[in-house]
């Protein structure tokens, strides 16, 4: 070892050294992301944690890197750099590892690590070699403090750069494979098996893209690997983490023909089986036998639990978090399996997929929960006005962090001309967490509005809502209808005046099952310049036993059903299932998951 901490070079065999640094063949390699390289990237930085990891392959006079974590730009977006004074043209000049513990004190050491914006300080090369023993690359690893890289680190290091050899032997077998299909049926069966595998890692990252729970994740793993590596036996084990202590929640999927496994779904981490090791030592756990299984695993520890799914062979891998390992993917057959560098390379990338979907599924959970909380917070309790029955209901949507800005309102007032009861229903234009925080805004100046006039017509609340909008700069806009009921001195019949601004039509159930749909329709709320002529209030007189429904668009629309269609469902609802609210709308939802906001309100007269 020399004294800036590199291996020694050891006599004058320059030809040797030539011979080294000569540039191999074509690998098929370019300079963009390849998914398994990543992945081993992402491992070794996990593993030795440390700020940056290449897998760096010489091209020409220059080097590529189709697998990296960490690096910063421009190398991240350019994936290659000059060989000459790199670490990894070191390694492959040497043909030997090199390790370098603090370049800081100057030197060579200095000049090869002084990789503009990366910053490092200690680093390691390991060779990374193709079928014939040439080194054509290093797995290098950075750190940007002084670091003594220890005997386990340095070991582990081989190890990983071991399989990351395997792998670009496996990329370099299916090139050549491709480039001379038409010579060896050999090399054409390598190059077929290569693109199965790319084509499941290409498959799993769009379906697990689109999966919205664990349960959807958990199917589609099973589904992806069901006609690659073709386990029996499918398992997705996640951590969680408590007060004291740190446990494994096994989600299951019922439509396996193995399994589930007996017992409780949740097991410690510190727990003596093939799930616990794998998730506590970040490190796959591969067993090609029972009888593997057993030395590992005695019959009072974990390997025995496997023999009731009739399973003799097992693989399993971590699952890879922002912050560290949140779980274990486990494969598992029904005879003994040799799984080859190529399928663990699959594994391993398969479960970083994995980890992806879970996390962004966590968030978008999160996400969905904190806006239906939102909304439901702000939806207000309902009167009891005698005479009248009010009822409410809102269902939030079925999709992915669709809850939007939809609203009901009910308000019981006392004004010169006697009691009245004003209604609000409404939908704000847009989605999520800003739609229900906009929806709380406009539904309190509307309130403000209804109580300073309440002896004026619903078309004066809108207008007055509208102008508070324009002058404190909400830009809030959407549909809603407005209504005042009076009693009337004619006995139990109440008088109904409404204004709609670009809302659906409220819809009457009268005492005899009829319908009558209440038409009349103004401008859109929010766009005051754009109006006009003054909006239009309307009137009706509601008799005893009759209900009158106000409803947002997701109640009647679907995507192949239009409005028009969808109200006189509406009005079939209301004559068949009677003035039940949640009879109407389970008749017309028929209990599956809508594809919007629903906020439906209904008032019923007394009597009849």
């Amino acid at each position: 070892m020399s004294d800036d901490g590199r291996p020694a070079r050891g006599g004058s065999d320059e030809s040797a050294a030539a011979e080294r640094s000569r540039p191999p063949a074509d690998t098929g390699l370019a300079a963009r992301p390849d998914p398994v390289f990543d992945a081993i990237a992402e491992q070794v930085r996990a593993r030795l944690r440390v700020p940056v990891v290449v897998v760096s392959v010489v091209r020409g006079e220059e080097r590529i890197f189709p697998g990296m974590a960490g690096l910063p730009e421009p190398w991240a977006a350019r994936r290659r750099g000059p060989l000459t004074g790199s670490l990894c043209h070191d390694v492959v000049t040497t043909g030997a590892p090199v390790v370098i513990a603090d370049a800081s004190t100057g030197g060579k050491a200095r000049d090869t690590l002084a990789v503009p914006g990366v910053g490092a300080v200690a680093g390691a090369g390991l060779p990374l070699t193709d079928a014939a023993g040439d080194v054509i690359g290093a797995l290098c690893v950075f750190d940007a403090a002084p670091r003594d890289w220890t005997a386990t680190e340095l070991t582990a290091l081989e190890d990983i750069a071991g399989t990351c050899s395997m792998a670009l032997r496996l990329s370099i077998a299916s090139h050549v494979a491709h480039r001379e299909r038409h010579r060896s049926v050999e090399a054409e069966t390598r190059l077929r098996a290569a693109a199965d595998r790319y084509q499941l890692l290409l498959a799993a990252s769009q379906a697990l893209a689109h999966t919205s729970d664990l349960h959807e994740i958990r199917q589609a793993v099973t589904e992806l690997v069901s006609s690659d590596i073709k386990p029996a036996y499918v398992g997705l084990s996640l951590l969680e983490t408590g007060p004291v202590t740190a446990r494994l929640h096994r989600i299951d999927d019922p439509r396996q023909p193995v399994g589930p496994e007996r017992g409780s779904a949740y097991s410690s981490l510190a727990a003596n089986t093939p799930v616990a090791h794998a998730a506590r030592d970040n490190e796959m756990q591969v067993y090609p036998d029972a009888v593997a299984l057993r030395a590992a695993f005695p019959a009072a520890g974990g390997g025995h639990l496997y023999d009731e799914l009739g399973l003799s062979s097992l693989v399993a891998a971590p699952i890879p978090g922002a912050a560290g390992v949140i779980g274990t993917l486990l494969f598992g057959w029904t005879e003994p399996r040799t799984v080859d560098v190529a399928e663990r390379v699959v594994i391993t990338t398969l479960a970083s997929y994995v980890g992806h979907a879970v996390e962004r599924t966590r968030f978008l959970q999160q996400r969905i929960t904190v806006a239906y909380e939102l909304q439901r917070a702000m939806l207000p309790s309902l009167p009891a006005v005698e005479g009248l029955t009010i009822s409410a209901r809102y269902l939030p949507s079925a999709v992915n962090d669709e809850v939007g800005g939809d609203w009901y309102d009910a308000v019981h007032l006392t004004t010169d001309s006697g009691p009245v009861v004003a209604v609000t229903v409404g939908d704000l234009a847009g989605h999520g967490i800003e739609a229900a925080g906009l929806m709380s805004q406009v539904r309190s100046m509307a309130l403000q509005a209804t109580w300073e006039r309440p002896d004026a017509p619903p078309s004066e609340m809108v207008r007055a809502l509208e102008d508070a909008c324009a002058a404190t700069k909400i830009r809030a806009s959407g549909t809603l209808v407005h209504a005042q009921l009076r009693p009337l001195e004619s006995a139990g019949s109440w008088s109904l005046v409404w204004t709609v601004a670009g809302h659906l039509p409220p819809v009457v159930r009268h005492a005899d099952g009829s319908t009558t749909v209440l038409h009349g329709i103004d401008l859109l709320f929010g766009y005051p310049r754009l109006r006009s002529q003054p909006r239009t209030d309307r009137a009706t007189v509601l008799r005893p036993g009759d209900t009158v429904f106000f409803y947002t668009d997701g109640l009647v629309e679907r995507r192949d059903v239009g409005i028009d269609d969808g109200v006189a469902n509406l009005t079939k609802a209301l004559t068949a299932a009677g003035p039940s609210i949640d009879a109407v709308i389970t008749a017309l939802t028929n209990d599956t998951p809508n594809d919007d906001d629903v906020a439906v309100l209904s008032i019923h007269v007394a009597g009849g």
